[in-house]
C-alpha cells in the first residue's frame, strides 16, 4: 500500500500534470454528450416506445429490439457525435498518453516536469506508444484466436463424444480465457513504465515487466483492480448525479476515471522505480531556493 500511497501523493502534488489526459477523456465525452441532447430531449418518447415493446413482449408481440426505443427520433446527431467522439478519442490516446507516462517519468527523474514539456515527452515516445498499441491489439487478437480454436474444439466434442462433456470443456475453456488473459494482463501492467525508466525499446520493455513483476504480482492485480472499480463505482455515482446538469454532466465520470488511470500509471512508475533500485528524488532544502547548492540533484 505504500506505493500506493506515493501515487496518490505524487498525483496531488503535481495536479498539473493529470491535466492532458483529463482534458483528452472529458473532450470527447463533451461532443458525444453534445450528441446526445436530441435523444435526452425525446426522453418521454423514448420510454413510451419502451413501454410498448413490453407490452408487447407480455403478449407474445415479438422480440425486444434495442433499437425500436428509438424509433421516431432523429438519430443522426447522436450518430455523428459518437463517430467524431471516437475519433477524437484515438487521436488524444495517441497523442497525450505517451507525453504522460514521459511526464511522469521526468518528474521522477529531475523533479520538475512541467507542463510545458508535453511536446518534448510526447515526440520522444510516440512512436513507441504505437508500436506498444499495436502489440496489444495483436495481443488481443491472438486470445480471441486461441479462445475461438477452443471453443470449436469443444462443440465438435459436445457433437460427436458427448454433450456434457463438451459444455465442461466450454465452461473450463471460458475460465481459463479469463484467467490466463488477467494474468497476461497484469505481467505486462509495467512495460510502458519500463520503456520510459531504460530508455528502452519495447521488447525489452516487455520482458522488463514480465521480470519486475515476478514476486509482485498479487499486489499489482489486487491495487490495479482496487484502484479502477473504486475509480469506476465513484465516476458511476457523480456522474449520475452532476449528470442531471445537461452536456457538462457527461465529462465527470471519465474525468474521474481518468484520475483513476493516472494514479495507476504513477503506482506502476513506484513499482517499477523500487524493483530497479531507483527511488524518488528527495525535496530540495528550502534554504537553497529549491536547488541543491552545486546546482544539481542529491
Amino acid at each position: 500500500m505504500r506505493h500506493l500511497e506515493n501515487a496518490f501523493k505524487f498525483t496531488f502534488k503535481n495536479f498539473l500534470l493529470t491535466l492532458p489526459l483529463l482534458i483528452s477523456l472529458a473532450i470527447p465525452a463533451l461532443v458525444q454528450g453534445v450528441g446526445n441532447v436530441g435523444v435526452m430531449a425525446n426522453s418521454n418518447k423514448i420510454f413510451s416506445n419502451l413501454q410498448r415493446m413490453i407490452e408487447d413482449l407480455q403478449y407474445g408481440g415479438g422480440n425486444f429490439n434495442y433499437f425500436d426505443m428509438f424509433a421516431g427520433i432523429d438519430m443522426r446527431a447522436a450518430y455523428a457525435s459518437s463517430a467524431i467522439a471516437g475519433v477524437l478519442s484515438l487521436i488524444f490516446m495517441i497523442i497525450v498518453r505517451p507525453a504522460t507516462y514521459g511526464l511522469i517519468n521526468l518528474n521522477y527523474e529531475t523533479g520538475n516536469a512541467k507542463l510545458n514539456d508535453f511536446s518534448r515527452s510526447m515526440s520522444k515516445y510516440i512512436g513507441r506508444y504505437v508500436l506498444y498499441g499495436l502489440l496489444h491489439i495483436a495481443i488481443a487478437i491472438g486470445i480471441t484466436i486461441v479462445f475461438v480454436i477452443l471453443m470449436v474444439i469443444a462443440g465438435i466434442v459436445a457433437a460427436t463424444i458427448s454433450v456434457p462433456f463438451g459444455v465442461l470443456l466450454i465452461i473450463l475453456f471460458i475460465l481459463a480465457t479469463i484467467v490466463g488473459s488477467v494474468a497476461l494482463y497484469t505481467y505486462m501492467n509495467l512495460w510502458f513504465p519500463a520503456i520510459c525508466v531504460e530508455d528502452s525499446d519495447i521488447m525489452q520493455g516487455l520482458k522488463n515487466s514480465f521480470r519486475f513483476v515476478k514476486g509482485s504480482f498479487w499486489p499489482i492485480f489486487g491495487i490495479t483492480l482496487l484502484v479502477t472499480v473504486c475509480g469506476s463505482i465513484a465516476g458511476s455515482i457523480l456522474g449520475g448525479i452532476i449528470g442531471l446538469i445537461p452536456i457538462v454532466g457527461n465529462i465527470v465520470a471519465p474525468i474521474i476515471t481518468g484520475l483513476a488511470q493516472f494514479i495507476l500509471m504513477v503506482y506502476y512508475f513506484e513499482i517499477y522505480r523500487e524493483k530497479t533500485g531507483r527511488y524518488t528524488i528527495p525535496e530540495p532544502p528550502q534554504q537553497f531556493n529549491g536547488g541543491y547548492p552545486n546546482g544539481g540533484i542529491q
